[in-house]
């Protein structure tokens, strides 16, 4: 369980006891010696000059991508009037203000608003208890202390608890807040985990009846080095047993057998019968948790009999739990008190299952495609071809587009700036798609790449001919050769014929010194095609093979050099080349090829982040047999628009300015060289405030030269002449934020967002291609993606027990106990 999901599940695992992950002899020193260090800072830090902007960051940090917190600012009554949230950062200066945030990060909705709405939140920082003093007592919360509490009004405060960290499952924020209630550790009226307004610090409490002048808001405490897991509120706020009143009033418990429950309390009277006859009981600790010496006492430290609990069950726990918090409390479980105290049961009585919860998307969402956003003269073609190739638009898009840009190569650019001719950009663009095997990643590229390939088929057969015709020459010139050393005369003097270059723009399988050749005949451009492309950055990644890496990393943008010098094959001298990279990713082999370049090794040189029309789109969903004759006016206008750019970059291009090296470069027009200026800084200011990660940072980095050359690409595409349009670049413009999109999902499927595996299961116990009940040993034998480890498989049966999915059984006969998880009945595709 390696990732910040599992590792949340792992909090309630029901084996274990709500007081699995605290200890009260290790957990209270180290949280002793966190507050004392706290409370030193808090002496410390002067509480008034803690602004709205200091306390945000401190929560949320300042690093932001596609979710961000939320503020709102209230003036006068905050009652009266509609709640505006803004994203922030923002300016949060006006302490004349009642200011208020949300524990929430929040992604944009589908029309690139952020609103307060709960399904639009992506992760849940902290957690908020709101009317301590007056409705709930302070010493109530003694045990733990909290992270900030802020005077909300005379004698009555906000308690906040940062947690250690982000939660992204709503269920789990919504579930603790509904304890912390039932507990009676806040107002009632304070409900939901994710989407209640919290106050900042530096504001006014403008609510009519505390008068004139409104009471200011005042941070009493502030102590953001304390944090808690979910695990550790509910052991030191002991919320265990009101968990289970939550559930029970919610949720219909039922169980497998016929859907009767089951009289728990037997189980339960027998182990607190069993405790008591055997001198281990020791009194009642609170409801449902009950102090007893640990069976294996002897083995504490000087004997020591303290600090073992057993629980009772509860819809949460539904095998209750038992606890020691000594050092062999880990290997210890509920079924070994059992065994212990000889208390068995049946093996065909199930244990308690709750309602089955809603599975979280395996990956972060992605908009549709929209074919507007394309050139004209591709727009029909990608629906054509993804209709009846029943594959995702967005494959045959990008796959056409890399064609397109290999094409023109260097040959034709643009100057993104309007006077500064120095910086240059060429739309020959790397790219790939990102899709599971026989989601036709290859058809894709093949019906894409049919006008590049015609174009190599063409000259392939130019340079047959050429060869033919070389051959007869230098057959000549070999015969006169020899003609004059026979009559011995050296009158004439004779030229060998020049051999013709082959034009090439596709290569497969190549070194890098053999398409160093390649390019030194073809300097306008090649395009490096892979099917599967892990494959070739791997290879990139092995010792040995640093220069093959940077001469892919300078082929980049087609203006940089590069020499080849080997003895005995002379030199070879690129003074300026492109090279074009595109194929296809599984995601596993590109979600671990991520991760290991994001580890601060020295590979992470920006070689993933040239891919900049990489997707990963979602599935087409049914499929439909399709077998119809293709749009053939659509299909003929994006080949002839390929077809027809090596003539276009042959001639001279009205309005482009030509320079030595062969090259052409246009300019914006005006309307369009001030809505780029406009975009520019827009990209410049995200990147200067440091709110990205090192990945993202350099990835949309990269966007300052993707948008020119996109608007470059789609006007010549277009067949317009003159100056690039306002129209080019906008288009230019939508279509990168829908690769922003797929590149946040990219970058966020190695970071806890990526439920793939657990939706697998899921789905193939919905199917049954795994019978209920089944083992972890027979899940692990199937070999399905992502659960071919136990460690794996483990992960995602947490997970789906912690959904409600799965219910956990200890079968015992005579030898070593089996675990085995039954599905929960009510379990229904609907929740997928």
């Amino acid at each position: 369980m390696n990732n910040e999901f599992t590792q949340q599940v792992f909090q309630y695992d029901e084996d274990y006891g709500p007081w699995d992950e605290y200890d009260p002899v290790a957990q209270l020193e180290n949280q002793q010696e966190n507050e004392l260090l706290a409370n030193k800072k808090a002496e410390i830090i002067d509480l008034d000059k803690v602004t709205n902007d200091d306390f945000l960051k401190t929560i949320f940090g300042n690093s932001f991508s596609t979710s961000y917190p939320l503020v709102c600012a209230k003036s006068g009554d905050p009652g009266l009037g509609g709640w505006q949230p803004q994203k922030w950062p923002c300016q949060t200066n006006d302490e004349t203000k009642n200011w208020y945030c949300l524990p929430s990060q929040y992604a944009a909705d589908d029309k690139h608003k952020f609103r307060a709405k709960k399904e639009l939140a992506v992760s849940i920082h902290a957690v908020m208890l709101d009317d301590i003093g007056t409705k709930v007592a302070v010493h109530k919360l003694s045990t733990c202390p909290p992270s900030w509490a802020i005077e909300t009004s005379p004698g009555n405060f906000q308690y906040g608890y940062i947690f250690s960290e982000p939660i992204t499952e709503h269920f789990i924020a919504d579930q603790l807040k509904d304890k912390l209630i039932a507990a009676g550790l806040c107002d009632s009226g304070a409900t939901g985990g994710i989407a209640r307004w919290m106050r900042l610090p530096a504001a006014i409490n403008g609510r009519t009846k505390y008068g004139q002048p409104s009471p200011r808001c005042k941070l009493v405490q502030w102590r953001p080095d304390l944090r808690y897991t979910v695990a550790e509120l509910n052991a030191r706020l002991v919320l265990s047993q009101t968990w289970s009143t939550s559930i029970h009033s919610n949720n219909a418990i039922k169980t497998a057998n016929n859907g009767v429950t089951p009289p728990k309390d037997s189980v339960t009277d027998s182990i607190l019968d069993a405790l008591q006859s055997s001198g281990l009981y020791k009194g009642s600790h609170t409801q449902g948790i009950h102090d007893i010496t640990c069976p294996w006492v002897s083995e504490h430290t000087e004997a020591l009999d303290s600090g073992t609990a057993y629980f009772e069950p509860t819809a949460g726990y539904p095998t209750g739990g038992f606890k020691c918090h000594h050092s062999h409390g880990s290997l210890l479980h509920i079924r070994d008190l059992k065994a212990f105290l000889k208390i068995d049961v049946e093996d065909s009585v199930l244990a308690e299952v709750r309602c089955p919860q809603k599975l979280p998307l395996a990956l972060l969402p992605v908009t549709a495609l929209d074919p507007s956003h394309l050139p004209d003269a591709l727009g029909g073609a990608v629906i054509d071809l993804a209709d009846r190739l029943q594959c995702p638009m967005d494959y045959i898009a990008v796959a056409m587009l890399s064609a397109a840009g290999v094409v023109i190569g260097n040959k034709v650019g643009i100057f993104p700036y309007e006077n500064d001719e120095s910086w240059e950009v060429y739309p020959a663009l790397w790219g790939g798609i990102v899709g599971d095997p026989g989601s036709k990643k290859s058809p894709s590229m093949q019906s894409a790449h049919k006008p590049l390939h015609h174009l190599e088929s063409m000259a392939a057969q130019k340079y047959a001919q050429e060869m033919q015709l070389h051959e007869k020459a230098r057959l000549q010139y070999d015969q006169d050769i020899a003609a004059i050393k026979k009559n011995k005369s050296s009158i004439f003097k004779l030229t060998p014929p020049i051999a013709p270059k082959r034009e090439r723009y596709v290569v497969h399988d190549s070194t890098y010194q053999a398409l160093g050749v390649i390019l030194s005949e073809n300097s306008r451009g090649i395009l490096a095609l892979a099917d599967e492309l892990s494959g070739l950055l791997q290879s990139l990644d092995t010792p040995g093979q640093e220069a093959a890496r940077g001469f892919y990393l300078t082929g980049w943008g087609g203006t940089a050099g590069y020499s080849f010098d080997r003895i005995g094959r002379g030199s070879i001298t690129l003074d300026r080349y492109c090279l074009s990279v595109f194929g296809g990713f599984q995601p596993d082999r590109i979600k671990a090829y991520v991760q290991y370049t994001q580890r601060g090794n020295s590979k992470n040189d920006g070689l993933l982040q040239r891919f900049q029309l990489l997707v990963w789109p979602d599935h087409v969903g049914t499929f439909e047999l399709i077998d119809r004759k293709p749009n053939q006016a659509v299909i003929d206008k994006y080949n002839k628009a390929v077809i027809s750019l090596p003539g276009l970059t042959a001639k001279l291009i009205q309005g482009a300015r030509h320079l030595n090296n062969g090259s052409q470069l246009l300019h914006f027009n005006s309307t369009a060289q001030l809505a780029f200026n406009k975009w520019y800084l827009q990209n410049e200011n995200m990147l200067v405030n440091g709110k990205l990660d090192a990945a993202r940072q350099s990835h949309f980095a990269k966007y300052r030269s993707l948008i020119p050359a996109l608007a470059l690409l789609f006007h010549l595409l277009d067949t317009h002449e003159g100056p690039v349009c306002e129209d080019c670049l906008r288009r230019s413009v939508l279509f990168a934020q829908y690769l922003m999109q797929h590149a946040n999902r990219i970058y966020s499927s190695i970071s806890g967002h990526d439920h793939t595996a657990i939706r697998l299961l899921a789905e193939r116990l919905l199917d049954h291609r795994l019978s209920s009940p089944f083992t972890l040993r027979s899940l692990v034998h199937k070999g399905w993606t992502g659960l071919t480890s136990k460690e794996q498989a483990q992960a995602a049966v947490d997970a789906l027990s912690e959904y409600g999915w799965l219910t956990e059984t200890e079968i015992r006969s005579g030898g070593r106990p089996t675990v085995k998880y039954f599905l929960n009945p009510d379990a229904s595709d609907q929740l997928l």
